[in-house]
């Protein structure tokens, strides 16, 4: 009877220890079941730019092969910090992800946000968008020689828009340093206002890309003065690479999905998996193509391997600026 009992309260025991295991994940122990309802993709800028048309795109097709909604939140402010701040403190469960690109690595380096990548789970990188150097419409160059030989005569006059602390503003500072010059950095809250002023003539240049610039130079709204590709880019063959005009620099914008520390390894592994589909589907694709980017998937693995050599890049192009972090 003794031994009846004990096996009995065993068993209970065994069980007992499981459902605790299964409650203090907030039942994210039953991997195979995730995801049970809509994921939320906190995008930290606001709609209409460049991060939220590619990510939009990302959650309707990871919607399509996760069998529930991912579903894009706008968390603008602070420089894309407010919405990936929130993202990382967000619980690890698989339901509230984060859209990043390298200006989680430039807002930490220019004291923006205290925190870095090391904050994040990488779960993949899905495009690479190339960066191009735009001018106002009645800018006085047609080319990166004119405009580089106007501003050495004018330093620090010529006026660049750009987000503080993001890749934007780490594009115009690489050209500067590698043609001897100095920009007036006027900062902006996100793409579309920065695009808004360059083409309202209230700044004289700004960062832009091959698909959202493409109607503007057509159009004679806006000067494609370069673009920082090892080739010419398809969309413009016009359009002179930046290395071509004597400025020897390649910058694109690699925009990928993180999920919160301590994400339960198998949720991650099949969000993961899910965003590979995606990469390789050819509607996604040829729809990636039409906004400028290229689709670029790298596995959490690789995508953090990507991460911590740009980490050391960015840090070194910071040093050599002077934009380095002060310790306090």
């Amino acid at each position: 009877m003794v031994r009846f009992w004990f096996k009995s309260s065993f068993r209970v025991f065994v069980a007992a220890v499981a459902m605790c295991a299964i409650v203090i994940g907030g039942g994210v122990a039953l991997a195979g079941e995730y995801p049970e309802k809509s994921i939320k993709l906190i995008v930290p800028w606001k709609a209409g730019g460049g991060t939220d048309a590619l990510m939009r795109l990302v959650a309707h097709y990871a919607t399509k092969y996760l069998g529930k909604p991912m579903v894009v939140v706008n968390v603008p402010g602070v420089g894309g910090t407010l919405g990936a701040r929130q993202g990382k403190d967000a619980k690890p469960n698989g339901y509230t992800l984060t859209a990043t690109h390298e200006s989680v690595i430039s807002s930490h380096i220019v004291g923006v946000a205290e925190f870095n990548y090391s904050s994040f789970i990488p779960i993949a990188n899905m495009t690479s968008t190339p960066a191009m150097l735009a001018a106002r419409a009645d800018a006085p160059w047609n080319d990166v020689r004119d405009l580089v030989a106007d501003a050495k005569k004018r330093p620090g006059e010529i006026t660049f828009g750009a987000t503080l602390g993001s890749t934007s503003h780490f594009f115009p500072l690489e050209i500067a340093q590698k043609a001897g010059i100095k920009f007036k950095i006027v900062g902006y809250e996100g793409t579309s206002d920065r695009q808004r002023a360059l083409l309202g003539g209230f700044i004289d240049l700004g960062e832009s890309n091959p698909a959202a610039g493409k109607k503007y130079f057509e159009a004679k709204k806006l000067k494609g003065l370069g673009i920082a590709t090892p080739k010419r880019h398809p969309m413009h063959p016009n359009v002179p690479t930046l290395k071509e005009q004597g400025i020897d620099i390649q910058f694109a914008v690699n925009r990928g999905i993180c999920a919160p520390l301590k994400t339960p390894k198998p949720i991650v592994k099949k969000l993961a998996a899910a965003l590979k589909k995606v990469s390789k589907d050819k509607e996604f694709r040829e729809r990636i193509d039409k906004l400028g980017s290229l689709v670029v998937y790298r596995s959490p693995k690789k995508y953090k391997a990507y991460i911590d050599d740009a980490t050391k890049t960015w840090n070194q192009l910071a040093k050599e600026i002077g934009m380095k972090k002060k310790k306090k």
